[in-house]
């Protein structure tokens, strides 16, 4: 008789359980709602480009398209290295650098650490998997919001700064006249380098205003606490 329970019990569990279940995304990996997600993409835009970017949003397996675009423009919440924020690539960041991002996300899905990634990437550019921008050109991240959050899932907020990039593959800041923080800077050395200009004081302030709303939601979403 106890047999017979425990099997009719364990048949019973089997029937229960989905059939095809998705495996958890890593803690510093977070799958957002849709509309939440595509929201804060198209974040990363000046108004008049959102409405005819394509836009790609997470799942877990990777990056789907969640709308087909009208002009130059690629918006994506990326999730390199740990770091959650919004870009929108024009077409040349587009072909060069979003794939980087993209299949980025598939191997930290996969279970591959950030510092595995990262090498698979400098690999990828030294084998020539990966290019550089090989013209002159920008992305947008003119949002407020960046996250990072490490393999244990802890959040930390950084500060805001909405700012234009420009490709400067291998450039310097002493080729620029940077300096981290300033008017202009570079982000990193390397073919997928960025000039990194940041949106005036007033600007800014707009920014970070509007997006209130969009700030809560996403918070309240991945678990951060402000300290």
């Amino acid at each position: 008789m106890l047999h017979r329970c425990l099997a009719t019990a364990i048949v019973a569990l089997i029937a229960l359980a989905p059939l095809h279940a998705q495996p958890a995304a890593p803690t510093d990996f977070p799958l957002l709602p849709r509309e939440l997600e595509i929201e804060l993409a198209l974040s990363a835009a000046p108004p008049h480009l959102r409405e005819g970017a394509a836009l790609l949003v997470l799942d877990p397996t990777g990056y789907v398209s969640a709308r087909t675009g009208t002009n130059a423009y690629t918006c994506v919440v990326s999730r390199r290295s740990g770091d959650v924020f919004p870009v929108c690539w024009d077409a040349e960041g587009t072909r060069a650098l979003l794939p980087v991002d993209l299949d980025a996300a598939t191997l930290r899905l996969s279970g591959t650490s950030n510092a595995e990634i990262d090498r698979q990437v400098a690999d990828g550019f030294a084998t020539g998997r990966y290019r550089a921008p090989s013209r002159t050109g920008l992305a947008y991240m003119l949002s407020s919001l960046r996250y990072r959050i490490d393999e244990e899932g802890h959040v930390t907020k950084a500060n805001p700064l909405p700012h234009v990039m420009f490709y400067g593959p291998q450039l310097t800041d002493a080729d620029i006249g940077g300096a981290g923080g300033s008017t202009v800077f570079m982000n990193k050395v390397g073919p997928d380098g960025m000039v990194i200009v940041p949106v005036g004081s007033a600007e800014r302030q707009v920014i970070v205003d509007a997006s209130t709303s969009l700030t809560t939601r996403l918070e309240q979403h991945i678990g951060y606490r402000p300290q």
